[in-house]
């Protein structure tokens, strides 16, 4: 029999104790100081009979013993078996992405028999909750001063535009012209991306609240920073919006291009822009009503949602504008002073009025 360890599951250190996270099929369990040094023999496949073979006997029929136990678990997959086609499949599917990437996505799949809640369950459970652990606040404001952004008009003039036709004007733009930009205007697009519904504007008891982009549980975990560079009635620098006072909160942190690239992928374009709105997501805000690894998922579609929320907006307000996640988190948690355990990176996107 030849075996080597599986692939589709990590080791970590957990209260003393090594934990074998088979994420594939969401098992973990403690494994001995024993079987963790032999699993470093089965690192490729290997020959059982003939790596015991040197070993006095009792040392042999012990160690084998634990062999055993280690393929049943699956922990080490035999040569050939049902589980080794299952494990090549999945590095054959992944290949390209990691073991990083697969172990996200299959940790956070959920399996067949994964338990879900009735909404009157999940409500009363949150009502239980709410007993013992309030909700974080569904706006954030950073404490500093501020610079009130004009209301948002009951009829923006850029609103007449058909729906269908701003899907089909909408493009990715990475070439911006010369005309300013006013904070008044940029105003209007935050409020319709960040601000609460002007038609239904009240925050529930649970936290949640209604926005113009689909939010799981209605967490809206996605806070939004805004970088200016020659906008007319703004600073030039980095400031948190928030939403629920319409206001940006000056950050105190100014790029240039250069650095603003840097940032984002080394993309010149999103440097040459007179605007940049970075997402990040306040997991805790998902987390306080799912705690389950799949929610992670939704804080990545929200802010999808809300990307696209913005192209939309954008381009009805005659904006040019461009989404990329290709990103160097760190540069931007250092910049806004995301605390990168609490508040995720998500993505920017750069705008500007088109070129003529």
């Amino acid at each position: 029999m030849r075996a080597k360890v599986a692939e589709h599951a990590t080791l970590f250190y957990q209260d003393g104790a090594v934990v074998w996270d088979d994420y594939l099929h969401h098992r973990q369990f403690a494994i001995s100081e024993t079987a963790e040094l032999l699993c470093r023999k089965f690192t490729g496949f290997t020959d059982v009979d003939e790596l015991l073979a040197p070993l006095e006997e009792a040392d042999r029929v012990a160690l084998r013993k634990v062999v055993d136990e280690l393929v049943e678990a699956g922990v080490l997959v035999v040569e050939g078996s049902p589980r080794h086609e299952e494990e090549r499949r999945l590095v054959a599917g992944w290949r390209g992405w990691g073991p990083s990437a697969r172990h996200f996505h299959f940790a956070s799949r959920t399996l067949a028999d994964a338990p879900y809640q009735g909404s009157d369950e999940h409500d009363a459970a949150l009502e239980a909750k709410l007993a013992v652990e309030p909700p974080p606040p569904p706006f954030r404001s950073t404490g500093g001063p501020a610079v009130p952004l004009p209301p948002l008009p009951e009829a923006p003039d850029w609103a007449g535009r058909g729906l269908l036709d701003v899907l089909l004007a909408r493009r990715t733009t990475r070439e911006f012209g010369d005309a300013p930009v006013t904070a008044a205007r940029l105003g209007e697009l935050l409020a319709v991306l960040g601000g609460p519904s002007p038609t239904r504007s009240r925050i529930g008891r649970t936290g949640t609240v209604f926005k113009t982009s689909p939010s799981g549980g209605g967490r809206h975990p996605v806070e939004l920073y805004l970088h200016a560079r020659g906008v007319v009635g703004l600073d030039d620098g980095w400031h948190h919006y928030d939403g629920l006072a319409h206001a940006l909160e000056p950050i105190g942190v100014c790029w240039g291009p250069a650095e603003m690239a840097a940032a984002a992928g080394d993309q010149d374009w999103v440097g040459g822009a007179p605007v940049v709105i970075a997402y990040t997501g306040l997991l805790e805000r998902t987390r306080w009503r799912y705690d389950t690894s799949r929610a992670y998922r939704v804080v990545q579609m929200d802010v999808g949602h809300l990307s696209q929320t913005a192209y939309l907006v954008a381009s009805a307000l005659g904006f040019g504008i461009g989404f990329t996640a290709a990103l160097r988190d760190e540069l931007l948690e250092q910049a806004l002073g995301c605390d990168a355990y609490h508040e995720v990176v998500l993505g920017m996107s750069a705008l500007g009025p088109l070129p003529e």
